[in-house]
């Protein structure tokens, strides 16, 4: 009932890592400050699809679902990699403060000694509190999916009731969690790069990116499992589902993407305008466009199809490329910020994605992998002691 990743797999994932440490190695050499931001945009990457990869599980167990039993280890593993999101972000938190690195305005003395607005934001904006903050989300985080996941393994043994409803329980209160401290991490790690703008839909717009980006990458693990042997009680229909959850998560994203720069023109908030105005710049111009392409328009009209949802080859390539998608969107919020900072204005020229952001995300991905692999070999790859497994097994859907 375990599954082992062939050890091919695993030298590809460490050439992957390997890849993604050239590429920031040569980046450091050649231009430190784009390589901060790439740093941070990685951090993030691994955070918002580890993160809300899990929140699905606990989602699907708050609701009583029965469909996802057969393939909920997968998410259930997702929270593993939580502190690779954690070493990158922390990295690049202690830098700021040694002021390694400038990418954090409101780290700098004397920035805020000449910004009234900056001097208001100091009681939450400082290094201090901030390192506080990270240590505790994570730390929370963690806890909790660890509990859960002891809980759920705990299951395969008990098979009873009782258990699945301290995974209800655990769940919602992890769930509860997730919803502030994605809020507020979100603020903190990425909103705060441009500390005059700000938007209650800014977390919204992260959350969805990051739903889009989980559930291509659980389409992904899922393929690749079941190519290897593994958890063949998953059928078509499953796979079908979690087509349904990309397109729907497509659609999701351009809804609060459009709604986040609508809302700002009806209700007639200029300085809200400010996130989109430095991204409507120069090539940025083009790389917006492109983004918005490829982010609703380009996966909206090929998950149409229910042939490519039902087809695992097919619909794994299409979640290839909503992940890198995913991780494009970040680096368009990451790096756009700095296009206002003081001698940053000429990025506005230079296109945000090169070899070093693409390196970066074959590094994501690769320590991503290795972590969620040998994190997935240690239980049973399938909870066989829910008690509506059967249910799952037979899983179909009606037309």
């Amino acid at each position: 009932m375990k599954f082992a990743l062939p050890e091919k797999y695993y030298k590809i994932l460490w050439g992957m890592v390997g890849i993604g440490v050239i590429a920031f190695a040569v980046g450091f050499i050649l231009d430190a400050n784009r390589t901060w931001l790439a740093l941070l945009s990685t951090g993030y990457f691994v955070l918002s699809i580890a993160l809300v990869g899990f929140a699905f599980a606990t989602i699907q167990f708050i609701s009583g679902a029965k469909w996802w039993i057969v393939l909920r280890r997968i998410p259930e593993t997702f929270a593993a990699p939580l502190w690779i999101a954690g070493v990158l972000i922390t990295i690049v938190a202690v830098a700021a403060a040694f002021h390694f690195n400038h990418i954090y305005e409101w780290v700098d003395h004397n920035i805020v000694a000449n910004d009234k607005i900056l001097q208001q934001k100091t009681g939450y904006l400082n290094m201090p509190f901030f390192l506080v903050r990270l240590v505790f989300y994570f730390a929370v985080w963690i806890i909790l999916a660890k509990l859960i996941r002891k809980t759920s393994n705990a299951q395969d043994v008990a098979k009873d009731k009782e258990t699945k409803t301290k995974l209800i329980k655990y769940s919602a209160i992890y769930t509860i969690f997730f919803g502030y401290s994605f809020m507020l991490s979100s603020i903190d790690f990425l909103m705060s790069l441009q500390p005059h703008w700000y938007t209650t839909m800014f977390p919204v717009y992260m959350f969805a990116n990051g739903w889009f980006g989980a559930i291509a990458a659980m389409i992904i693990i899922l393929v690749l499992v079941q190519k290897q042997g593994g958890l063949k009680d998953v059928n078509t229909e499953h796979l079908h589902d979690l087509g349904k959850w990309l397109l729907m998560a497509t659609v999701f994203w351009a809804y609060i993407a459009y709604c986040m720069h609508m809302l700002a023109w009806y209700a007639n908030l200029p300085e809200e305008t400010y996130l989109l105005e430095l991204r409507l710049k120069g090539i940025w111009k083009l790389y917006t466009i492109i983004l918005w392409t490829l982010h609703f328009v380009i996966p909206f009209l090929i998950l149409l199809s229910s042939d490519i949802k039902r087809r695992p080859a097919r619909l794994s390539k299409v979640a290839w490329f909503c992940l890198f998608v995913t991780f494009m969107d970040i680096i368009w919020v990451v790096y756009g910020s700095a296009l206002a900072h003081k001698g940053q204005e000429n990025l506005v020229n230079s296109f945000p994605v090169g070899p070093l952001e693409i390196g970066a995300f074959f590094g994501a991905v690769g320590a991503f992998g290795i972590v969620f692999f040998k994190s997935f070999a240690k239980v049973n790859e399938a909870p066989t002691g829910d008690i509506h497994y059967e249910e799952s097994r037979h899983f179909h859907q009606t037309y």
